[in-house]
């Protein structure tokens, strides 16, 4: 069978078009998976063990696709803050650099959200230093707010 006879069976394959489908949504996850459990969880991990050191309690939570860790004084939540996964659909530019996209054009991405939210600001491709000064900006903002 020539390559363009295949093509078109692929084309109308279901089962092909599931399964490529879902290798290509599975790729992309795993990129972020995989940057949650290798920079997001040792940096919360890191945080943790520096924040008992004033006297706070930490819960540190990992999921698949998201990191959250939060602080307590006196039994009482003083702070949140989780990087999770988040989709995105394709916007149609000129030359798109979006990162992890999937076949279907959505990309995904690892935004930070606090107790009130998403901030909608990308962390993907920060390491873990930049991942501890991230949430160290944010408890700073969070604590000089709540003077």
């Amino acid at each position: 069978m020539s390559d363009w006879k295949k093509e078109l069976k692929e084309l109308f394959d279901d089962e092909l078009y599931i399964k490529k489908k879902e290798q290509a949504e599975s790729k992309d996850k795993l990129r972020v998976k995989k940057f949650i459990s290798d920079i997001v969880e040792p940096a919360f991990e890191d945080i943790a063990e520096e924040l008992k050191e004033y006297e706070r309690d930490i819960d540190v939570e990992i999921e698949k696709m998201a990191a959250t860790i939060r602080v307590y004084h006196e039994g009482h939540e003083e702070f949140y803050f989780s990087i999770r996964s988040r989709p995105y659909k394709k916007k149609e530019f000129s030359f798109p650099v979006l990162p992890l996209r999937d076949e279907k054009g959505d990309y995904y991405r690892a935004e930070v959200y606090l107790k009130d939210g998403p901030l909608y600001h990308d962390v993907t491709n920060y390491n873990k230093e930049q991942i501890i000064r991230e949430f160290l900006h944010e408890y700073k903002r969070h604590m000089q707010w709540n003077l």
